[in-house]
């Protein structure tokens, strides 16, 4: 198998590892330091009266409470990215040392390097998720990819134009809990990346849509479940969506991203940096404290104007990278 990573990804377009990482050393202190955060966010947004029996709860009994307080992006304070829009000097992101660790992994690193070589980047588009039972998600959330479905896309089609076209993007799924169909795993259609980048529309939210996505019922989906140790690769051209989480549990999950060394981000705005290399020149961030310096220094960079990436979808002008008239 070791030497058939690279055959594997590209003949389907995504490839599931077993036992990557380990869960008391790699994921559970990522769970710690978002349990911090929870408790900071009782602190703050909780009566004096409530905070001592809030502080008891376990994790999913107070994201719960907190998430019935209506808190404007409330799930931005567990995502690893700064937010889209409205940024300000004060935007909250979740970037601890766990967070860094993880980027810098070198059990992760030793299989990207399989499929994509030596020269390896940290990509910015990363996005961290918590899904809780879709039962108690508001109306408005279900289809938020952040905390309930994410829709049937191509993860190109988040890139800016140059790195649609230009960018070998591979995210790495990560599962910090036991994902399955019934609590909202990712599905993907195995082979169909091989057609190449379709258009994209913006859905309701913004995030991109594939257009035409009705066709793909016809065809046989493949679900990427997973446990907390596996990691989940996906090639920039791979067409998934996830399902409705239908179990009584939450689930959470990251994905980091990388790309090849000498390619443009398609996030250019925000951090990008050697992860590994044969030049040791080329790595030039190599500690916590320099990560979280070049995320505020983009962040600052973003203020004036508010937001810090845009992309625009459809991908293409007319009709002729329509899914319709290429499967």
């Amino acid at each position: 198998m070791k030497n058939g990573f690279k055959k594997q990804f590209e003949k389907n377009g995504f490839l599931v590892v077993r036992n990557v990482l380990d869960f008391d050393f790699d994921l559970k202190p990522v769970l710690n330091d978002m349990e911090f955060i929870m408790n900071r966010l009782v602190h703050r947004f909780a009566s004096l009266k409530q905070r001592k029996k809030l502080l008891n709860y376990n994790f999913w009994q107070k994201y719960t409470f907190l998430y019935k307080l209506n808190i404007k992006n409330f799930d931005q304070y567990f995502n690893i990215r700064l937010p889209k829009e409205n940024i300000k000097k004060n935007s909250d992101y979740f970037a601890s040392q766990s967070i860094w660790n993880l980027i810098k992994n070198k059990s992760i690193l030793d299989v990207l390097q399989k499929i994509i070589g030596t020269e390896i980047l940290s990509n910015p588009v990363q996005n961290s998720r918590i899904k809780q039972p879709e039962k108690f998600l508001k109306k408005s959330s279900m289809n938020d990819g952040l905390s309930g479905r994410t829709p049937w896309h191509q993860d190109a089609g988040v890139l800016s134009k140059t790195g649609q076209k230009s960018t070998d993007l591979i995210t790495c799924w990560i599962p910090f809990t036991k994902t399955t169909i019934k609590n909202g795993s990712m599905i993907t259609i195995p082979g169909l990346h091989k057609k190449g980048f379709f258009n994209h529309d913006s859905d309701v939210k913004g995030q991109a849509l594939l257009r035409n996505n009705e066709l793909l019922n016809k065809y046989k989906t493949v679900p990427l479940e997973a446990n907390p140790g596996d990691i989940v690769l996906l090639g920039k051209h791979t067409v998934h969506c996830s399902l409705p989480n239908q179990s009584n549990n939450f689930r959470i999950s990251m994905d980091l991203r990388y790309h090849k060394g000498g390619q443009p981000s398609g996030r250019d705005s925000l951090p990008s940096f050697f992860v590994r290399s044969k030049s040791k020149k080329n790595i030039t961030v190599t500690n916590y404290k320099q990560w979280l310096a070049k995320w505020e220094k983009a962040k600052h960079k973003c203020i004036p104007r508010g937001y810090t990436f845009k992309y625009t979808t459809p991908s293409f002008k007319g009709t002729k990278r329509d899914l319709i008239n290429l499967i």
